[in-house]
């Protein structure tokens, strides 16, 4: 099916061939052009409708057609414009068009128009009568029949001549309308009202009846199309049929019944192409090749079963049983009440199994049917003709039919598991079973034992056997070849680069035919592909349901009915592909082949689009391509990639070979030469200049950069200022003068032990405070310990009212500047925790992530008292200096490119002040 999806819903009137081989479509949505790879509707300006007929095409590839408006117009260039309009008294209802050996444009409606290759007028003829559709003789003269007449009117060498019909009286009457045709080289006329059908002898115009065709009558109106040997009938009703040149019918079958044909065309390559309204075109590749012999479009083939005794079994989708056998399609049973989904037999056996709503056997000597066992049945093995095994939703059953109706079960133990193939091996008389849980073999005994596959259950999709062996079709691992319950080898079948998953599989004549859930294939025992069945036999469309072989030929049911293959046919059909370099884009922009291929520098993106004409199976056609100067070894693609790009060549020769193939035969090989220039840079005066201008760039960048460095030194000693004033408000009078008040209580109290530890404590603080002060990152334990000395003092200070804890969370293996806490801790001691009644509670929570995050938080009176108590104090009592702080953290900020600081935020307590806590975002390095 061609445009199925593109026409859907337009109805097609006729088709014709371009001298490229594109195909153009004339549809009541207007005109389109097909290129075998898009669709293309073509816009006609100054059109008053949009539906098109009549496509005829003269010596230089100019297209021709009407619509129903009487507008005659032009497809030249892939454009269409409006190439004559004719007058009232010139058009009529019925038009026809033709090109006259003069290659000139000959128009047929209530008057005849002869147009030259501009559109005027070279001649006109006013025949009076109603003319019959345009004939042209196999001398190009033109006739037409002058309906209700016995005359023929004939265009030929420029003149016009009226010839009276040799045709006896008797069988004359004067309502005829003949339309005459060719077949091979018989001449015949048909009367369009009776029916009737002539020899025609277009010298003499002598016309002789002969037996016709009773399916000419069909339908009240009738369409004729010749396609070289075959005369193809459509009309009024669905479908069409093909006769012979002596007008027998070739088969039985009207051709596609649920189709109206349109239009009937044959394409250079041979393909007969049925044109319908609103389900695109039907292709036909051979007409020697098997059509199928149902599309079963209402009720579709779910199953098939090849039978020695009844041909062809089918099951449908409704439950139906059926045979085919020579030509007739019989009902043997249409009593399911679900799908028939498999078919069983075996050679010699009078049974065939199925399942339509229970598992029953169809007894082929006495017509009767007899129910075998419950549940829902998933596959048969049989033994002999009597005795088999039952796989079904629920395990498996061992039957034998004992005589008549009449049938024994046992169940097997063990392998309740639900059944999805069976097959026997009467090689090694073990069954197999491709169950839910596993694949299993098991023996005449009922014993089991699982199969397992590098250390890992199977589970099948199929299983078949052949000659001592058990193919098993793995959803991951190909084919799995077992003997005597062991894996022996496995098959990988490829197909585009890839193990496929089969779902069924048969061997045939030492061949593999085989479907997955997208295609259906042949391969050799090793795994190469062969063929893809359906694009060969032009179901490509259509998905692979199942399908049997019935002894040499191969039946296939798919999406598009039940199809006769014989897979022998088209060995003799191979033909060389063809292949060409269609179009060259250089940086977006079309450029003609026929020009040198001499590219600038700038010219660097070159896309190239091949092209391969022909619509049989194109889906076995891949592109081989190589530019030379470029490639090292040929590329691939298939046929749908046929675009090449090269985004940025470098300059140099360049030379594109293409070639195509198609079941191992390739076309020989298309080339295009061409050249990109050097760019202008590689000229020795850029180079010069080039060398000027980084000298020059190089100074700039030295100068920039020196003062980087000096911004960079002025900041490291900004930062060095900086922490020297801290050092200096870190020593807060109030500390110090706190801490000698603190050791001198001691020493007056007598309290020696506990005043040397202060001294010690205090003395340590100092030393450590110095000595971190000349350092940019100590390790994050020092600063730690720096606090807690800092602290432990301060509660000496604080008494018993005072706790304070710190809390790492995972905070190891980093260093941090010194000295960047304490101030902010003993900002929440003096301004916060000192002036506050009870308990006093600082708390410090450290966290590491991209920096390190200290959170400082006391339950002191907050910012707004401290503020008040401040305002009281000397304005020297500060605790330390902020804005050197701050300033400290903006250079940290600068040199480590970070966003560090520190922000303040006030907690209450039911409206209350109840503390104060600072977050601070530190920078840190890593140790390791």
């Amino acid at each position: 099916m061609l445009g199925e999806e593109q026409f859907r819903g337009i109805q097609i009137y006729n088709i014709i061939q371009d001298k490229s081989s594109d195909y153009w479509f004339a549809t009541n949505n207007g005109i389109y052009h097909f290129d075998y790879y898009n669709y293309t509707k073509v816009a006609c300006e100054k059109s008053k409708s949009n539906s098109f007929f009549n496509f005829v095409i003269d010596s230089d590839g100019t297209i021709y057609c009407h619509n129903l408006n009487n507008q005659i117009f032009q497809i030249r260039d892939k454009k269409c414009t409006l190439f004559h309009e004719l007058t009232k008294d010139e058009g009529a209802s019925d038009i026809s068009l033709a090109i006259t050996e003069e290659d000139k444009l000959i128009i047929g409606a209530k008057q005849i128009l002869i147009l030259n290759k501009n559109g005027s007028i070279a001649n006109r003829y006013d025949p009076v009568s109603y003319l019959g559709p345009a004939f042209i003789t196999n001398e190009r003269a033109i006739q037409y029949h002058l309906s209700g007449t016995d005359s023929v009117l004939t265009y030929s060498k420029n003149k016009f001549s009226k010839h009276k019909l040799n045709i006896p009286l008797t069988i004359f009457q004067f309502d005829f309308i003949f339309k005459f045709f060719r077949v091979e080289n018989r001449y015949y006329a048909i009367d369009l009202t009776s029916k009737s059908v002539y020899n025609y002898n277009p010298e003499n115009f002598t016309m002789q009846a002969v037996t016709g065709n009773e399916l000419f009558s069909r339908s009240e109106s009738v369409r004729i199309y010749e396609t070289g040997n075959e005369i193809w009938v459509a009309g009024t009703l669905p479908g069409i049929f093909k006769l012979n040149i002596d007008f027998a019918v070739t088969n039985n079958t009207i051709y596609y019944p649920d189709y109206f044909i349109s239009d009937v065309y044959k394409d250079r390559e041979g393909n007969i192409l049925l044109c319908t309204f609103d389900k695109g075109i039907l292709v036909i590749p051979d007409l020697n090749m098997p059509d199928v012999i149902s599309t079963f479009s209402g009720d579709p083939v779910s199953s098939l079963y090849a039978d020695d005794d009844l041909g062809l079994i089918l099951g449908s989708s409704e439950g139906k049983l059926m045979s085919y056998s020579k030509g007739l399609l019989t009902t043997i049973s249409d009593k399911g009440k679900r799908p028939v989904e498999k078919i069983y037999g075996f050679p010699g056996s009078e049974l065939i199994l199925f399942d339509d709503g229970q598992i029953r056997a169809y007894n082929k000597s006495t017509n009767e049917m007899a129910v075998v066992t419950g549940g829902s049945l998933k596959d048969v093995a049989f033994i002999t003709g009597h005795l088999f095994y039952v796989g079904t939703n629920s395990g498996i059953a061992k039957c034998r039919w004992e005589s008549g109706k009449t049938f024994s079960t046992e169940k097997l133990a063990e392998l309740d598991y639900r059944i999805y193939a069976l097959e026997f091996n009467n090689s090694d008389k073990l069954l197999y079973a491709a169950t839910s849980n596993g694949l299993y073999c098991i023996d005449s005994t009922g014993a089991n034992r699982p199969i397992i596959y590098q250390g890992e259950s199977i589970y099948p999709n199929d299983l078949f056997y052949d000659n001592g062996k058990i193919y098993v079709c793995d959803k991951w691992n190909g084919i799995l070849v077992l003997e005597k319950g062991m894996v022996r080898t496995t098959i990988q079948p490829i197909v585009n680069g890839k193990v496929v998953a089969l779902t069924k599989m048969i061997i045939h004549n030492e061949m593999i035919l085989a479907k997955s859930a997208d295609g259906f294939y042949e391969f050799d025992l090793n795994g190469k592909l062969i063929m893809d069945i359906p694009a060969l036999f032009g179901f490509s469309s259509k998905r692979a349901i199942d399908f049997t072989f019935d002894k040499t030929r191969l039946w296939v049911s798919h999406t598009g009915g039940v199809q006769q293959i014989d897979l022998n046919y088209l060995q003799h059909k191979k033909v060389v592909p063809g292949i060409q370099i269609k179009k060259i884009f250089v940086n977006e922009e079309e450029r003609s082949l026929t020009e040198k291929g001499n590219f600038t520098s700038e010219q660097r993106k070159i896309k190239f689009v091949l092209y391969s004409g022909g619509l049989r199976n194109r889906e076995l056609l891949h592109y081989y391509y190589k530019l030379e100067g470029y490639d090292a070894d040929w590329n691939s693609n298939n046929l749908e990639s046929n675009e090449i790009m090269y985004n940025a060549l470098a300059p140099g020769n360049y030379t594109l070979l293409v070639k195509a193939e198609k079941q191992g035969v390739f076309s020989d090989i298309v080339s295009y030469s061409f050249s990109i220039a050097k760019p202008f840079y590689a000229r020795w005066w850029f180079i010069a200049a080039s060398i000027i201008l980084f000298l020059l760039i190089v100074i700039f960048v030295y100068k920039t950069q020196l003062n980087i460095q000096r911004k960079k030194s002025q900041q490291l000693q900004e930062l060095n200022a900086s922490r020297l004033t801290a050092i200096q408000s870190q020593m807060n009078p109030h500390f110090i003068f706190n801490a000698l008040n603190s050791i001198q209580d001691l020493v007056l109290k007598g309290d020696v032990e506990n005043s040397y530890s202060y001294i010690t404590k205090f003395s340590n603080l100092v030393r450590r405070t110095l000595n971190y002060s000349e350092k940019d990152f100590i390790d994050f334990e020092q600063e730690i310990k720096l606090l807690e000395l800092y602290l432990s003092l301060e509660k000496l200070r604080f008494k018993k009212d005072f706790v304070y804890t710190i809390e790492a969370h995972n905070v190891a293996d980093i260093q941090v500047p010194p000295l960047l806490i304490q101030p902010f801790i003993e900002n929440a001691l003096i301004h916060g925790l000192l002036h506050k009644e009870g308990m006093r509670n600082l708390k410090i929570t450290l966290e590491l992530k991209d920096f390190l995050i200290c959170i400082i938080e006391d339950n002191g009176i907050g910012r707004e008292k401290a503020k008040a108590i401040k305002q009281r104090q000397k304005p020297e009592h500060e605790s330390f200096s902020g804005k050197a702080i701050h300033r400290r953290f903006e250079i940290l900020g600068n040199l480590l490119d970070g966003n560090f600081g520190y922000r303040y935020e006030d907690m209450t307590e039911n409206g209350i002040p109840s503390g104060t806590k600072v977050i601070l975002r530190i920078p840190v390095k890593h140790k390791f």
